[in-house]
């Protein structure tokens, strides 16, 4: 995945005077990390304490999570400068080792679009040649993948969770970013219509898929975050047009929604998503980057536990 341009530095984005946005944030952030911790912990404890129950029911009779996706799945960090999937640690791994009762298949790439997806060419393998957390074998694609570990563990898989879209969105505003700085918003605008229906056709293809080979698994759809909040004011809006439609989705494919919005941005508009992007994410570091830090990670696997629970 690209990364994005250097942007302005929270204080700079703080409306209210720079002496308010440093005064307070070594107190709200402290503040925030705890609360990240201690939410994920209680939300991961609870999602434990209650597996012997969801073990007896038939619903979730088995021992396989599957986890599927982009580089969020992945737990892709731009820190990381060892491309060896065992340095990457995503909410998918983080929820894994709390839950020993199912052991992880981790199919998520990075830069994977919802349309490579389904046809192929993720660019993490296709392009840089680069391994995953776990092969795709003989398959082309990440679907293809899914297709045969789900007929070939048909009744052993309890929970799919599946994080895409991110990067169809991107390129969309990647797109528009090479264009008029002034008119930006409007180029998101008008692109986004398109863009949400290719995504919706592709993801409800793949639920459908998901939900058809493995029909007592539970799944898991996360929503998207917004990591471009500060340095794109008003893009929240925009975000949750997405999340609407990807709600939307969940009900119709009988899914869970998991809040990644939530978990990392909190509330849009508020100080303290200001705050928690520059927590949560590496938008606020000298290399910008829109990927989850650790804790940011964390707060995906509290966000996976509540729903699921």
């Amino acid at each position: 995945m690209p990364h994005l341009p250097t942007r302005r530095s929270m204080a700079d984005l703080d409306h209210g005077g720079r002496t308010r946005a440093a005064s307070a944030h070594g107190t709200i952030r402290g503040w925030l990390t705890r609360l990240v911790v201690l939410l994920a912990a209680v939300a991961l404890i609870e999602a434990t304490s209650a597996a012997p129950a969801l073990a007896s029911q038939p619903r979730h009779p088995a021992q396989y999570y599957l986890s599927l996706g982009d580089s969020l799945a992945f737990g892709y960090q731009p820190n990381q400068v060892d491309t060896n999937p065992a340095n990457f640690r995503s909410y998918a791994e983080d929820y894994a080792a709390f839950t020993p009762r199912l052991r992880l298949v981790n199919y998520g790439c990075p830069s994977e679009t919802t349309g490579t997806f389904i046809n192929g060419g993720c660019p993490w393998t296709a392009t840089d040649h680069l391994p995953l957390h776990n092969s795709y074998g003989t398959a082309t694609s990440q679907l293809g993948a899914t297709e045969a570990f789900l007929t070939a563990h048909r009744g052993q898989v309890s929970l799919v969770s599946l994080d895409l879209g991110n990067n169809d969105l991107l390129a969309l505003v990647y797109g528009c970013e090479a264009g008029e700085p002034s008119n930006l918003l409007t180029c998101i605008e008008t692109g986004l219509p398109g863009t949400l229906s290719t995504m919706a056709t592709n993801l409800g293809r793949i639920l459908a898929t998901v939900h058809q080979l493995a029909p007592n698994a539970q799944i898991a759809l996360f929503n998207l975050y917004n990591p471009l909040a500060l340095a794109l004011p008003g893009s929240d809006a925009l975000i949750a047009v997405v999340n609407q439609q990807l709600a939307k989705l969940a009900t119709a494919y009988d899914a869970r929604l998991v809040n990644a919005f939530g978990a990392i941005n909190i509330k849009a508009g508020s100080f303290a998503e200001k705050i928690s992007v520059c927590v949560l994410t590496w938008e606020c570091t000298s290399k910008p980057n829109i990927h989850p830090t650790t804790l940011g990670y964390f707060a995906l696997t509290g966000a996976l536990a509540r729903a699921v629970r």
